[in-house]
């Protein structure tokens, strides 16, 4: 399971509840996952016995809720180590601080062994890997893609290394390596550093990543490494890491804080250098379904730009606004999701239904974008910053939307949960919302002929929906592709109210919520809808976290606190204890069944403990 992540905007490293590195991200955060997945394994060789990764007894946590793993684990009865894993602030480089203690009275010459499966470009076909007497180190490579890796201690070089293919798995388990020095195709390699320990006494080693596109920009990169380097890097990182937190909202209560702080972490982690924000980092479906979350869908990136710019990070959000503005297209829309380098990522919605040709999309997600740029400019006022981003993505997007309309509805996309084409209300009060909200930068920008006609739109798409999209006092989620009403229970028809189309407290706004409560509130939390199948393992549908904040956030909105806290609560219990959160969970026993984290859960996360200390 992935448990935590490090990262720096070029790269992206995922840490498994072993402490092991599980995923290697770059030169994209989210695109190219260096190591498929598998894990990078470790060993403690004490001159007798030979003790694996897995049988450590390890827990994993950020370190002060700081952008750094520590990593404790004991060994045995006599060893224990800490791992402290962070990567360079500047350049693609992860280092990790190892501290070993002997615990027993009988000094042990030992070693620590790392043992390395790389794929470059997520495949195993055509690599190599050799020795680099030049560094120190051993270079995995392939066409434009290096990684480095470097193992030494202190006044001591890499001791030990073996490059080769299945073989060398068994060379680690004598504690021995046989030191061939270069392989290619499916290779993996393992190396290794003397420890002395004295009784009672520690000793300290160092490994580091470095990745780079050229063979001489890796070898310089990997030439200015030594224990000194690292350990100078690791203060001003912390020292990083604590002031960038600190910008962060304070809270009275400190697991709200703790979580509130590491869903900051995860969002700036899942961030590219581009301003592009991946769903999830987690690799581990990839081999079940052949494609993954490793993509930026403008919905769950709107969401955690705006969850940036509420917690008073709008300088970061601005980076993802302009990344939006260049994937835009000519026409004004999103498309379903994209890859972090800016290309159109896969989809499975089509570009014909019934014969007719459509647009492949969730008209959300471009309306939630606008909806989130506008709400950065009522929180920042800062309309020079966003005149690029006004003319090249917002008037053709807010153009778009304002004609993408038939009788006063948008006219038919897919809906939020990726499944469904018809109108939707959560479409519908995004839209809405983000014609209001826009309204007042074009007006601002200058353009009052703009804002008035977005105003008029978004009041008669509202005087619709009251008129077409409600059943007995209360909402529906959507009209069906037959323009008939879709009755089913589902969690996103909180959304009139919340895009600001309806009041709280409006009579229509209780019943709907009322009727979710009543029909998918699942083990304390809220599912997504009536017999929702999707990650399905028991007899009821998986509870999922936005899911159950935002009626987190609808109760702090109409005063009721105690009530939201009964779902915050609920939410905040289904954290890993590193603090990751997962995408939905195991009615039963509240385990994660899908992705950890998802980015949109600690987004939402941010919004609900947002509502929570301004009330």
């Amino acid at each position: 399971m992935r448990y935590l992540n490090i990262g720096n905007g070029r790269i992206l490293i995922n840490i498994d509840e072993f402490g092991r590195l599980t995923d290697l991200y770059f030169p994209y955060v989210g695109m190219e996952n260096q190591s498929a997945g598998k894990p990078i394994r470790y060993y403690f060789f004490d001159g007798k016995n030979i003790y694996e990764d897995t049988k450590w007894k390890v827990t994993v946590n950020y370190m002060q809720d700081v952008n750094i793993a520590e990593i404790r684990a004991d060994i045995n009865e006599t060893v224990s180590l800490v791992f402290y894993d962070f990567t360079d602030l500047h350049d693609p480089l992860y280092y990790r601080i190892i501290k070993i203690l002997n615990k027993g009275n009988e000094e042990i010459k030992g070693k620590l062994i790392f043992l390395i499966d790389l794929d470059l470009y997520s495949s195993s076909f055509g690599d190599t890997a050799f020795f680099d007497p030049q560094t120190s180190s051993i270079i995995h490579y392939k066409s434009k893609r290096y990684v480095g890796a470097k193992l030494f201690g202190i006044m001591k070089e890499l001791s030990e290394y073996t490059i080769g293919k299945d073989e060398v798995y068994y060379d680690v388990q004598d504690g021995r390596l046989s030191m061939k020095p270069i392989d290619n195709g499916n290779v993996q390699f393992a190396m290794a550093v003397d420890l002395d320990l004295l009784p009672k006494g520690t000793d300290k080693a160092y490994f580091v990543l470095a990745f780079e596109r050229k063979l001489s920009d890796l070898r310089k990169l990997l030439s200015r490494i030594s224990p000194t380097s690292v350990e100078t890097t690791f203060t001003s990182n912390y020292m990083f890491w604590q002031n960038w937190i600190r910008r962060a909202k304070q809270i009275n209560d400190k697991n709200v804080e703790k979580l509130y702080k590491i869903s900051l972490l995860v969002i700036k982690n899942h961030m590219d250098v581009n301003g592009s924000i991946i769903a999830s980092s987690d690799y581990s479906f990839v081999g079940l379904y052949g494609d993954s979350y490793n993509y930026c869908w403008p919905r769950d990136s709107a969401i955690s730009a705006h969850a940036l710019d509420i917690a008073g990070y709008g300088d970061i959000a601005m980076k993802h606004y302009q990344y939006i503005s260049e994937v835009v297209t000519e026409e004004g829309f999103l498309y379903h999701k994209y890859n972090p380098d800016k290309t159109l990522a896969s989809s499975w919605h089509p570009w014909i239904f019934r014969g007719k040709q459509i647009y492949p999309i969730q008209e959300d997600e471009t309306a939630l974008q606008v909806w989130a740029i506008a709400n950065h400019y009522q929180i920042y006022k800062d309309i020079d910053e966003l005149i690029d981003i006004f003319k090249n993505f917002l008037k053709p997007a807010i153009r778009f939307l304002m004609r993408y309309v038939e009788d006063g509805l948008p006219k038919p996309s897919f809906d939020l949960w990726e499944e469904r084409y018809g109108i939707h209300i959560y479409t519908v009060s995004t839209v809405y919302g983000a014609l209001v909200s826009a309204s007042e930068l074009a007006r601002d920008i200058g353009d009052e002929v703009l804002a008035s006609d977005m105003l008029d739109v978004a009041e008669y798409m509202k005087e619709e929906v009251l008129r077409r999209m409600v059943h007995n006092g209360r909402f529906i989620r959507r009209i069906d592709e037959n323009g008939n009403k879709d009755l089913v229970i589902d969690a996103s028809m909180y959304s009139p109210y919340f895009f600001g189309m309806v009041d709280v407290r409006d009579p229509i706004m209780i019943n709907t919520i009322r009727a979710i409560e009543n029909s998918i509130k699942v083990s304390g939390g809220i599912a997504r809808y009536e017999n929702d199948m999707y990650k399905r393992v028991k007899s009821q549908p998986n509870p999922w976290i936005i899911t159950t904040l935002w009626l987190a956030e609808y109760y702090l909105d109409l005063g009721q606190r105690e009530k939201a806290l009964d779902y915050i609560n609920w939410a905040m219990s289904r954290a890993l204890p590193s603090g990751l959160l997962p995408e939905q969970v195991d009615p039963e026993n509240f385990t994660s069944t899908s992705v950890v984290p998802l980015v949109w859960s600690h987004a939402e996360f941010i919004i609900t403990v947002d509502k929570l200390i301004s009330r």
